[in-house]
C-alpha cells in the first residue's frame, strides 16, 4: 500500500513543483526558433497563441529526453507513427496546460517582483562559474540560445508565477489518519472474481470484408496513412574535441607549461591540531590558572582526548578528542596560528595560548609538509590543457574561415570542408523524428524543416551547438509529406478492419451469452457456448498475474448481493470478456500512518485536484488545436 502512494507522489504535480522550484533551463539550442521567419500557431488559448516555435521547443525538448530514457528503443518508437502523433498531441496538450496555468495565475493576481526573478537567474548553476554568478556566461549562454535577456526575464517570471499557483495547490491539501486507513483498505482488498474470454481471432474467418469496407476505414483514418516530410543533407561540423584530438604537444612544451604554473602543482604545508579551549571574552586569572593546571595534568600523562571531552568549551571539537580540521594559514585566530604552525612533531604541546575566545592548549596531531607534485606525475594533465587551449583558439579560427568560404561559395560544401580541412558528411532521407546528432539539436531541425532554405538549395549559415561545437548545413534532397494511397496500404487496412470487425463479432457474442446468463448463470452459457469459466480467488486490486483490464473491471463493479452481477469489456487486443464478482474481502486496517506518509497521500490528492483545476479551466477556456495545419504550412 505504502509502494501506491510512493508511486503517486512521482505524479505531474510533484514533478511540476521540483522542476519549477529548481528552475534548472536547458540552454542548448532552444530559442532559435525565434527567428523563424513566418509565425505559425498550433494552438490559441483564450486569444493568447501558442506558436509553433514554441511547440517544436517543446517537442524537442521532450524528445530528447526519451531517447535519454530509451536509448537504442527509442528507434522503434519514432518508427511508430500512431505513436509520434499521439507524443506530439500530449506535447501540444502540455502546452495548453501551462498557458492555463499561466492565465489563471494572472487572473489571481500572483506576482513575481523583478527582484525575486534576478535572484533566482542568479542562482540558477548554468550561469555559475565556480559556484558565483557570472555576467559574462549569462550573456553569452542567452546569446547562444536566441535570447535577449528581458525575453529570458520574462520567461522566467512567468514560470515563477505558475510556480507560486502550484505550490498553492500543493501546500493547501491535507490528509488525516482516517482517510490514510479508508485508503489502505481500499488498496488491500482483494475479490474472487469469475470470467469468461471470447477471443476475437476465433471470428476473424468469418468476416467478409467488402471495398466499401476498407474504403471507409481509409478515409476514416487517413492520418494513419500520412508519410513525414523528409530531406538529406551535407553538412560539415567544426569542434574543439576533434581539434584537440588532432594537437600534437612536445615534451618541451609540457615542460615550459609546469615551470611557468608551478604554484598550481604545490601544495602549501598543511597541518592538524587539536585544542582544549576554555572559555574567556577578556584577561581572566582564574581561567588561565585552571588552564595551567590542565596542562600539568597532560605534561604527567593524562589523556588529551578525555580532557578535551570534559573541559573544553569547544563543544563540537571536543566530541572528537578536541581534534579540529586541517588548518590553513589565515584559517583560525593570529597567535592560534602562530603557535600552531610553530610546533614541529606530533604529539608536541603548546604553552597555554591566549585568543579572542579565551585560553587554549594545543597539541599538534599530524604534520603534512609542502608538497609540489612531479613534472611526470602531471605531464599528462598539462599536455591535456595545452591541447585544449590550442584547440580551443583555434576553433574559432576555423568557425570563422567555415562561416566565410560557405558564404562565398554557398551552392557546395566541398569548398568550405577543405578552407578547414573537414569533411562533407552525406546522409540519406530522414525525417524529424529519425534526426540523428548532430542534425537533430533544435537549432539545426528548425533550419533544414524550413521551407525557405529546403527551395533554396544553399549553405546555412554557422549554426553554434553546445561545448565549442558548430556545424554549416545543406538541404540536397527532399520528399514532402503526401497522403499514401489505399492500394499501397491496403494490406494494412484489410489487417486492421478483419481485426476490428472479428472484435465486434466478439462483443456481440458477449452480449448473447450475457442476455442468456440472466435467466441462468455464466457457468451455464459458458458451457453451452464451448467457453472455459475461469476463476481468480483472492485476487489483489494491484499487481497479480490476472489481465489488467478484467482485474479493474472487478473493482469497478459493485458487491455481490443475490445473484452476482456480470458486466461485458472490451479488452485492449479486441478481445471480449464477461466478468462476475463472487465475493468482496475486506482487509482489518489499524495503522497509524507516519507524518511522512500522510504527507505522500496529501501530494496525491493535490494532483487529484491540479487534475480537477486544469480540467475545470479546459472546459471553460476558448481552446482551438490545429497543430495538424501548422505542420502542413511549415513543410
Amino acid at each position: 500500500m505504502l509502494e501506491r502512494i510512493r508511486e503517486g507522489s512521482q505524479g505531474i504535480i510533484a514533478k511540476s513543483i521540483l522542476g519549477l522550484v529548481i528552475l534548472t533551463f536547458a540552454l542548448a539550442g532552444v530559442g532559435s526558433y525565434l527567428s523563424t521567419p513566418a509565425e505559425v500557431n498550433v494552438a490559441e488559448v483564450n486569444g493568447e497563441k501558442i506558436s509553433r516555435a514554441d511547440f517544436d521547443q517543446a517537442f524537442q525538448n521532450e524528445r530528447s529526453r526519451l531517447q535519454q530514457q530509451f536509448g537504442e528503443m527509442y528507434a522503434t518508437l519514432a518508427a511508430d507513427s500512431a505513436y509520434m502523433n499521439n507524443f506530439r498531441s500530449e506535447v501540444l496538450e502540455r502546452l495548453i496546460d501551462e498557458t492555463l496555468q499561466k492565465q489563471f495565475a494572472a487572473e489571481l493576481g500572483l506576482r513575481v517582483s523583478d527582484d525575486q526573478v534576478r535572484e533566482a537567474i542568479r542562482g540558477m548553476t548554468e550561469f555559475q562559474v565556480d559556484g558565483q554568478f557570472n555576467n559574462d556566461r549569462y550573456q553569452a549562454l542567452l546569446r547562444q540560445a536566441g535570447y535577449q535577456p528581458d525575453q529570458f526575464r520574462e520567461l522566467m517570471r512567468e514560470q515563477m508565477s505558475r510556480n507560486q499557483l502550484l505550490i498553492g495547490l500543493l501546500s493547501s491539501e491535507f490528509a488525516t489518519v482516517k482517510d490514510m486507513q479508508l485508503l489502505a483498505k481500499l488498496q488491500q482488498q482483494s475479490r474472487d472474481i469469475e470470467f469468461v474470454r471470447i477471443a476475437a481471432a476465433d471470428f476473424a474467418a468469418k468476416v467478409e470484408l467488402t471495398e466499401q469496407m476498407l474504403q471507409d476505414y481509409y478515409t476514416t483514418n487517413l492520418q494513419q496513412f500520412e508519410t513525414e516530410q523528409k530531406v538529406a543533407v551535407n553538412y560539415v561540423e567544426v569542434s574543439a574535441a576533434a581539434l584537440a584530438s588532432d594537437t600534437e604537444v612536445t615534451e618541451q612544451q609540457v615542460a615550459e607549461y609546469y615551470q611557468a604554473n608551478k604554484a598550481r602543482y604545490t601544495r602549501d604545508e598543511r597541518r592538524q591540531v587539536a585544542h582544549i579551549m576554555l572559555e574567556a571574552e577578556e584577561d581572566d586569572a582564574e581561567v588561565a590558572a585552571k588552564a595551567e593546571a590542565i596542562l600539568q595534568q597532560l605534561k604527567a600523562g593524562a589523556d588529551f582526548a578525555q580532557l578535551a571531552k570534559a573541559e573544553s568549551a569547544d563543544t563540537f571539537s571536543a566530541e572528537n578528542g578536541g581534534v579540529l580540521d586541517w588548518l590553513a594559514a589565515g584559517d583560525v585566530d593570529p597567535e592560534f596560528e602562530r603557535v600552531a604552525f610553530g610546533m614541529k612533531e606530533a604529539g608536541e604541546l603548546s604553552p597555554v595560548v591566549r585568543s579572542a575566545y579565551g585560553y587554549h592548549i594545543i597539541k599538534l596531531v599530524t604534520l603534512e609538509p609542502a608538497q609540489v607534485q612531479e613534472l611526470a606525475d602531471v605531464s599528462a594533465d598539462i599536455a591535456n590543457s595545452i591541447k585544449q587551449d590550442a584547440a580551443t583558439a583555434k576553433f574559432y579560427e576555423v568557425q570563422q574561415r567555415l562561416a566565410e568560404v560557405s558564404f562565398e561559395v554557398p551552392d557546395t560544401l566541398e569548398d568550405a570542408a577543405a578552407a578547414v580541412d573537414a569533411k562533407v558528411v552525406s546522409t540519406p532521407l530522414f525525417s524529424r523524428n529519425e534526426a540523428t546528432e548532430p542534425l537533430s539539436a533544435p537549432a539545426v531541425m528548425s533550419k533544414i524543416f524550413d521551407s525557405g532554405f529546403i527551395t533554396e538549395r544553399l549553405n546555412s549559415e554557422v549554426i553554434e551547438l553546445d561545448n565549442q561545437r558548430a556545424i554549416v548545413v545543406r538541404v540536397t534532397d527532399y520528399q514532402p509529406k503526401r497522403t499514401q494511397s489505399l492500394e499501397e496500404v491496403k494490406a494494412q487496412v484489410e489487417a486492421a478492419v478483419r481485426a476490428e470487425q472479428s472484435s465486434l463479432l466478439a462483443k456481440a457474442k458477449g452480449e448473447e451469452i450475457l442476455a442468456g446468463a440472466a435467466q441462468s448463470s455464466l457457468k451455464a452459457q459458458a458451457e453451452q457456448a464451448s467457453l472455459t469459466l475461469e476463476q481468480s480467488a483472492d485476487t489483489p486490486r494491484f499487481g497479480g498475474t490476472l489481465d489488467g483490464q478484467i482485474r479493474a473491471k472487478a473493482f469497478a463493479m459493485p458487491r455481490p448481493a443475490d445473484k452476482p452481477a456480470i458486466e461485458l469489456v472490451t479488452l485492449a487486443n479486441g478481445d471480449t470478456a464477461l466478468v462476475s464478482v463472487l465475493a468482496v474481502k475486506d482487509a482489518e486496517v489499524t495503522m497509524v500512518p507516519e507524518p511522512a506518509q500522510l504527507e505522500r497521500l496529501a501530494e496525491q490528492q493535490a494532483e487529484q485536484h491540479y487534475r480537477a483545476v486544469i480540467a475545470a479551466l479546459k472546459a471553460k477556456a476558448d481552446i482551438s488545436r490545429n497543430l495538424r495545419e501548422a505542420v502542413t504550412d511549415t513543410q
